[in-house]
């Protein structure tokens, strides 16, 4: 089970879009074992961080405060 996640923010994303996407993804169990996701939303793009951030709760069941963006 998927205790926290961390959101890595896509660092080629150009600066003049009105879009971020999605970087890549840690998720963490609850023995502290990390698991890495690089092409979960293969590159999708949001108008905004709440966005994504419910397209993971979805994809893995978890509650929106176990989410964390790095940018």
């Amino acid at each position: 089970m998927v205790r926290n996640i961390t959101v890595y923010l896509d660092s080629q994303q150009q600066e003049f879009y009105d879009s971020i996407r999605c970087g890549f993804i840690v998720a963490e169990d609850e023995r502290g074992e990390e698991s890495f996701h690089n092409n979960l939303l293969d590159s999708s793009e949001y108008h905004g961080i709440q966005e994504l951030i419910d397209d993971i709760v979805g994809i893995f069941d978890v509650k929106r405060s176990r989410v964390l963006v790095a940018a």
